[in-house]
């Protein structure tokens, strides 16, 4: 507590204490919850610099953008996995929820989306923009409150001043609404945006182009809608993808490593930024450390001398390593087999 703070630990044991589990508390694991505060408090600062007030409740069928009416659905969402998580007994399920929300949803993704928008000209989405920011953090901080009291608490009161004294505690306030809201079409939209980043930074990484390199983009057949969502989300895609320019063509160019993001067929022309020779060894070796991994990790699990007398925690650790490792297998497939013929 002296080191990390209360916050921190509670929220610790909250994430930890799935049912019919032996904690296994380290301050390691506390540390990296009093990094999720400091990212929460971030994010608070963020929204103050940025004019995103405390507009209380919103008119979510007014929402026009599609980047604000995804959070909306997201926050929803969240707001039903907390509550049902709490309501359950199932507190580990509860601040999971809140932990992928405010830390990869909000503070990862919204925050990032959204900047353009707050230093565009165009005041009216400006305007709804900070309403929305603002609103979304201050239910983020309503579902957080259970399991970070204090830091929440004193965000709560910092970010409209004199607002405990007026409308109260935060602990006073109504419990979000678990009413879900959705909107299909700006969630796929959003979504895709995200996967295409996610998916242009992995296969980056995957062939080890330099950090600040930026690489041209290339979708190939994309269609209208994809094209339109590549010219309206541009800035943000080059942006956070390290792209030099993105372009539509008919046919994959020359030198270009190729990706099926979604059902978007997307070229990266990296042949002269990266050895390919010594990419198509790195990803061998990577691969080959994976099966090997894989195949060890499988046959501990046959055993069922081992899965009996193990802890269930470390059963299921290893049941999850697998599924990672399978993953990323996959993924670096995708990377390998994009380098043969250049």
């Amino acid at each position: 507590v002296d080191e990390y703070g209360a916050d921190a630990l509670r929220f610790t044991m909250g994430r930890m204490a799935g049912q019919g589990r032996n904690i296994r508390l380290s301050k390691q694991a506390v540390e990296g919850n009093r990094n999720f505060a400091t990212k929460l408090w971030n994010a608070a600062r963020f929204a103050e610099m940025n004019e995103c007030g405390a507009p209380g409740e919103i008119d979510f069928g007014k929402i026009e953008s599609p980047v604000n009416r995804w959070i909306l659905s997201e926050l929803t969402q969240c707001a039903v996995d907390v509550t049902r998580g709490i309501e359950d007994y199932k507190f580990n399920e509860a601040a999971g929820a809140l932990y992928k929300f405010i830390w990869n949803t909000l503070c990862d993704w919204y925050l990032e989306l959204i900047k353009p928008l707050l230093a565009g000209m165009d005041d009216a989405a400006k305007q709804e923009t900070r309403m929305v920011c603002g609103y979304v953090l201050d239910e983020s901080l309503k579902l957080l409150h259970p399991f970070m009291p204090f830091v929440t608490e004193e965000l709560w009161d910092r970010r409209a001043e004199g607002r405990a004294a007026d409308k109260g505690f935060l602990m006073h306030q109504s419990w979000p609404s678990t009413e879900v809201f959705t909107d299909e079409a700006a969630s796929n939209e959003i979504n895709w945006v995200i996967d295409m980043i996610t998916e242009l930074r992995s296969l980056r990484n995957d062939l080890g182009v330099p950090a600040g390199t930026k690489l041209p983009l290339t979708l190939v057949n994309a269609g209208a809608e994809i094209e339109n969502r590549a010219m309206t989300h541009e800035d943000v895609l080059k942006r956070l993808a390290r792209l030099e320019d993105i372009s539509m063509t008919d046919t994959t160019p020359d030198g270009a490593v190729t990706a099926v993001i979604g059902e978007t067929m997307s070229a990266l022309s990296v042949a002269d930024i990266v050895d390919i020779d010594e990419a198509r060894k790195r990803l061998d070796k990577e691969l080959a450390q994976l099966d090997k991994d894989i195949t060890s990790t499988e046959k501990k699990l046959s055993n069922e001398k081992f899965v009996s007398r193990a802890p269930a925690e470390i059963v299921e650790e290893n049941r999850e390593r697998i599924v990672d490792w399978t993953a990323r297998r996959e993924k670096l497939k995708v990377a390998r087999k994009g380098l043969e013929g250049l």
